[in-house]
């Protein structure tokens, strides 16, 4: 492989400092809410208000880290956000924080699962607007959590389902911010606050900028072609082609 290649291979490769953090955070939050009702029984004492506490918190990051994998996301298809690292650190940046929003959005049902101030059972948390707080907008927040397990569906059988079907199912990003924001606007006890309201209107504001963007300029330049026979049209892809021409010359 020429040197031109190696550094084409290095240029469009996918960093994915996200690892095992996902799956940590599921059991760190199993075992961290257990261990809370456990001691709560032991001396007698009410998990709340602590539970609550997290449950706000884990919201507000379950918020936060949705709202950098949708911008990163954009990013990745309007060149907006390429001065922050080139295409590989932002889709590492889109994984990770797909991948810390499912670490929690397990912690958030399970502290509102354990929290006495307001009753959430299995079926509160799974089923929508099945709960009497704060409908509707408790029903989209588990709208919103549902489509996050479809999309992590997609992800894991992507080879099975085909590239097409997986992109069509990543389309569900939209409306699952769209009813994340949502219920975090209509359901959050911190709404009201100034600090929250300003983070609400920022961060949709971003996404909507962005997403007219990505809509006004696909319809000013149209589809780009596709190279004959690339199906894949990324930069893995691109590299494994030059490193095959390469290979056939000879160099």
């Amino acid at each position: 492989m020429s040197t031109s290649s190696r550094q084409t291979a290095r240029s469009t490769g996918r960093p994915e400092p996200a690892g095992g953090y996902a799956i940590a955070l599921l059991a760190g939050s199993a075992l961290a809410i257990a261990a809370l009702i456990a001691a709560a029984l032991v001396f007698g004492r009410s998990v709340s208000p602590v539970t609550w506490y997290i449950a706000r918190a884990s919201g507000f990051i379950l918020y936060l880290a949705l709202w950098v994998s949708v911008v990163s996301g954009l990013g990745l298809t309007t060149a907006l956000i390429d001065r922050l690292g080139g295409r590989g650190v932002i889709f590492s940046l889109h994984a990770f924080g797909m991948q810390l929003a499912y670490g929690f959005l397990a912690l958030h049902m399970l502290s509102l699962a354990a929290d006495p101030t307001v009753r959430f059972g299995p079926k509160e948390l799974l089923v929508p607007f099945a709960s009497s707080a704060r409908e509707p907008w408790t029903g989209f927040g588990v709208l919103a959590a549902e489509l996050a397990v479809v999309i992590a569906a997609s992800v894991a059988v992507r080879q099975t389902i085909g590239q097409r079907a997986w992109r069509a199912l990543h389309w569900l990003t939209f409306p699952l911010y769209a009813l994340a924001l949502l219920h975090g606007i209509g359901a959050g006890t911190d709404t009201r606050a100034p600090w929250a309201s300003l983070l609400y209107l920022t961060t949709g504001a971003v996404v909507v900028l962005f997403s007219l963007y990505r809509l006004l300029r696909a319809g000013a330049t149209g589809p780009a072609p596709r190279p004959p026979g690339n199906r894949a049209p990324n930069g893995e892809a691109a590299a494994v082609t030059m490193r095959s021409a390469h290979a056939h010359s000879g160099d």
